[in-house]
């Protein structure tokens, strides 16, 4: 819990100063304050643990005792954190419909615009892009935990292979997240 809301916190301080006029909002707006802060602790937060401790689940336990190659634990575990992502937003999303009446209390408008929202998370433009970079440091440590060698720190902490390694499965995470979701609006749209 500690991991997921010290990851969120520098991505929505980015997110809210680079929205124009949002700071400015939320400070001079209760009702827009108090809807921002349920969406974050509602959506944000649940979305971001969720990922992040199946992922240290899966990394530490039933694939420690298969004990696959680095590469295969890095694929299975990208796949899983971007299959989780997308599913706990559907979830999220339809809940959020019944307990706080968004999407007009209707679950089917909130599994359409899933897709759609999550589609441009990756351009960092709406909140799931936020969520979906806070994944980010959970990653790059299981990662880095994950690869042989990379616990080497004879040639400096980021030695160039695996940080390289890294930095390119991270990215496949957001491509991963981005296809599921063109997948989701093609399948509910």
């Amino acid at each position: 819990m500690v991991l997921s809301i010290l990851s969120l916190l520098p991505f929505l301080i980015v997110f809210v100063a680079l929205t124009p006029d949002f700071a400015k909002m939320l400070v001079t707006n209760p009702t827009a304050l108090g809807r921002f802060s349920q969406q974050v602790i509602t959506n944000g937060l649940p979305v971001v643990y969720i990922v992040n401790y199946i992922g240290f689940v899966a990394s530490s336990g039933p694939l420690q005792r298969v004990n696959p190659s680095a590469p295969h634990k890095i694929s299975l575990d990208s796949f899983a954190r971007a299959c989780t992502f997308v599913v706990v937003h559907i979830l999220v999303y339809v809940f959020s419909a019944d307990w706080f009446g968004s999407f007009g209390g209707d679950r089917l408008a909130a599994l359409s615009v899933v897709g759609p929202t999550l589609e441009r998370s990756y351009l960092f433009e709406n909140l799931s892009g936020v969520y979906l970079y806070a994944l980010l440091p959970g990653t790059v440590i299981t990662y880095w935990v994950a690869i042989p060698g990379s616990k080497d720190t004879e040639h400096g902490l980021f030695a160039a292979s695996p940080a390289l390694v890294i930095l390119i499965a991270c990215l496949t995470l957001v491509l991963m997240v981005t296809l599921l979701s063109m997948a989701l609006t093609q399948l509910v749209g």
